[in-house]
């Protein structure tokens, strides 16, 4: 009798520590995947607050402003979060080829882009014909925006 008593107390005693060891693990996932719903939460809410508008005029000059064939562009942060005003930061694509050397300055707003704010992005893209239709799509933090216009 007093060994059924022992071998029941060693098998409750394993019981106990594999459920033990179970809710620690669960809770640790758990705990992984709430940090990750954060992250994203936070990654998200960024990305929705960043929001832009390129306000240049499509039938003003827009191209070879200053003779040295750059293309110009005012951009306005129209999102609820100041942007950092930073070529890193924003992906230029003209005619469907990727643009690299961009140069931003901010017009209005300063010092950094804040709400409200314009930036100018100029970029240069070699001699265009005249009476050719271009399309420039600017992004920043996902989201997009395309200008077309005609030399």
């Amino acid at each position: 009798m007093a060994g059924a008593s022992v071998s029941e107390m060693i098998l409750f005693i394993a019981a106990l520590v594999v459920a033990a060891s179970v809710a620690g693990t669960l809770t640790t996932q758990v705990d992984r995947v709430s940090d990750s719903l954060d992250a994203r939460s936070l990654d998200l809410s960024q990305e929705i607050r960043a929001d832009v508008t390129i306000i240049s005029d499509s039938g003003a000059q827009v191209y070879d402003r200053n003779g040295n064939d750059n293309v110009t562009l005012f951009v306005r942060n129209t999102g609820s979060s100041d942007l950092p005003a930073d070529a890193g930061e924003i992906d230029v694509f003209f005619d469907g080829g990727y643009q690299s050397d961009l140069t931003v300055t901010v017009v209005k707003g300063g010092p950094g882009w804040s709400r409200g704010g314009v930036i100018n992005v100029t970029f240069s893209v070699g001699t265009l014909g005249d009476g050719t239709d271009h399309r420039v799509k600017l992004i920043v933090r996902e989201d997009e925006e395309t200008f077309e216009f005609r030399t």
